[in-house]
């Protein structure tokens, strides 16, 4: 007998769908990839243990709005943790710009970093909610670790063992997270931090540091290097540039602005590119636009992550999906310019729709029109194709 918590969950699900084509939960993502399994097979035997091993990483996939990258990044997301590794999956927009300066690159990704699927298990709590759940082993590992920025490592060490001697929520404690966080919402001056300590009888190692506009790419990638250094795999960190809106859209800013923002792009790109990061896999979802605004703007950057084929305005880029820019489509077999794709996914729908307790004659009329949706599906030339299936699916699932 089904668990009625799991069938309203699952009803709430196919709601969100109908509504908007996606949804944030890495779960139902992975349940719903379709066509992706021989990529996930290759970056579960291949890159995972390679970024394990203290190798680093770095991808950019490309594909239109709607083509389902969000889902694609949250099947990475939650094998990767399955796997032992920390994962970031940080959203980017216009109202988000995680490469406006290298201090919110850190910020971003210390934010969003989760040991387990967020909002299922207390995972989702960023940087401070890791180094909570860590064992004071680890924090003996890191400690007599000979990478890193000692500031940084200090700051850590104090934060951690505030935690194992039980002290989560007393003022040093609050204000060495904030620390650790880059929190904008609560400014700390060293000051402030040792008079408390001393006043609470705490012995805080120096130096303990906070990262500004000069040390901020030491403070990066010490950040980056910190999840195998504490004994996880290591760090998967997921960019999501997916909407409507680029987060440095040429519409938005001033040149100036958008060279900067792309010379901190650049910036992780040499330190992954240059092993400055091990232990570290970022995937950068996003459309064409990025390069092409990198080609005009900044080509440093495009130089550096652009495949040489497609300097070519007259030449189809061959299929490489280990290339360090792809398109999404090259990673999925079958793609979304056959039936079978949307057969298959709409196969996972209905499934879904039974374990949300859709009735079997509903489930049944949905069947009987998948073929002749999936063959319209493939033949359509719409952008946000595969979003629209989802959506049109899952609100005929739950039709009254």
């Amino acid at each position: 007998m089904a668990n009625p918590d799991d069938t309203q969950r699952y009803r709430d699900i196919l709601h969100r769908l109908a509504q908007n084509g996606t949804l944030d939960d890495p779960e139902v993502a992975a349940r719903l990839s379709t066509g992706l399994e021989g990529f996930l097979t290759r970056w579960e035997r291949e890159v995972l243990p390679f970024v394990a091993a203290g190798g680093a990483e770095l991808r950019f996939v490309e594909g239109p709005y709607g083509r389902g990258k969000t889902h694609f990044l949250q099947a990475l997301e939650i094998s990767a943790q399955r796997a032992g590794f920390i994962t970031s999956r940080v959203e980017c927009g216009m109202q988000q710009k995680p490469f406006g300066s290298l201090a919110e690159t850190y910020r971003a990704i210390a934010d969003n970093m989760s040991v387990g699927v967020a909002g299922r298990n207390g995972g989702g709590s960023g940087l401070g909610g890791i180094l909570s759940a860590v064992t004071a082993d680890q924090l003996t590992v890191f400690q007599n670790s000979a990478r890193g920025n000692p500031a940084f490592r200090n700051l850590v060490l104090a934060y951690g063992n505030r935690i194992q001697a039980g002290y989560p929520r007393d003022p040093v404690t609050q204000n060495l997270r904030a620390l650790l966080h880059h929190d904008s919402n609560r400014r700390v001056t060293f000051r402030e931090l040792f008079e408390i300590a001393d006043r609470l009888g705490v012995r805080l190692q120096r130096p303990i540091g906070k990262i500004g506009k000069r040390n901020a790419a030491v403070w990066l990638r010490s950040l980056l290097a910190l999840p195998r250094q504490l004994g996880f795999k290591g760090l998967v960190v997921l960019f999501d540039e997916t909407g409507a809106d680029l987060s440095i859209s040429s519409a938005f800013g001033s040149f100036g602005e958008r060279q900067q923002h792309l010379a901190n792009l650049r910036n992780l790109v040499d330190q992954l590119a240059t092993g400055g990061t091990p232990g570290c896999s970022v995937v950068y979802a996003t459309t064409r636009d990025l390069v092409e605004i990198a080609r005009q703007d900044y080509p440093a950057l495009s130089q550096r992550v652009e495949r040489r084929e497609e300097m070519s305005a007259f030449a189809l880029p061959s299929r490489n999906p280990r290339a360090i820019w792809c398109r999404l489509d090259e990673l999925t077999d079958p793609a979304p310019d056959v039936p079978e794709f949307f057969e298959e996914l709409g196969t996972k729908l209905v499934a879904l729709a039974r374990d949300a307790g859709v009735v079997e004659s509903r489930l049944a009329a949905e069947r009987a029109k998948s073929a002749e949706r999936a063959r319209n599906m493939s033949q359509n030339l719409t952008q946000s194709v595969v979003r629209e299936f989802i959506k049109t699916v899952a609100s005929n699932l739950i039709r009254n």
